[in-house]
């Protein structure tokens, strides 16, 4: 079963005891202050989780690079699929995103893999804060933090 929109904490854990090919992404962020979305991720998230960060995995710097303007370009499709690419994601794999400020930067993932034409992907429902209330959640750094840059 591929999810598309929301996806429950319940349905979240089924996903990951049936071993069906997953992969979480932890898109927390806080706008003016971009460097916290490492410490956020660091403190806790999902076990398994890959962060998402809007800066550098979400969003295009060089004008070249991006479809638009703005204070967040989007980035090209090719140039997303890479940074998806490097994060462990293929179009074969059910992608789950959350985040801890009430759906706002994970939604932004979510509408960018519908963009690049990847279906099965579904904003966790209540996002870090029901995994938490109803499940375990690791602390880390990203791996290879930094090496998953957008141009």
């Amino acid at each position: 079963m591929h999810y598309t929109h929301l996806i429950s904490v319940d349905e979240l854990k089924a996903l990951h005891a049936s071993d069906a090919p997953l992969l979480v992404f932890d898109c927390s962020s806080e706008l003016g202050n971009p460097d916290k979305a490492d410490a956020m991720f660091a403190e806790k998230h999902i076990a398994g989780a890959v962060q998402a960060h809007l800066e550098r995995d979400l969003s295009a710097h060089d004008p070249a690079n991006a479809v638009n303007g703005g204070r967040h370009p989007l980035p090209k499709r090719e140039l997303f699929a890479q940074t998806l690419q490097a994060l462990g994601f293929d179009n074969a794999m059910q992608a789950v995103v959350y985040d801890r400020n009430g759906a706002n930067y994970c939604g932004r993932l979510w509408w960018m893999l519908k963009w690049a034409g990847h279906d099965a992907v579904a904003v966790l429902d209540g996002g870090l804060q029901a995994w938490e209330a109803a499940g375990a959640v690791e602390s880390g750094p990203r791996p290879g933090a930094h090496a998953a840059s957008s141009p």
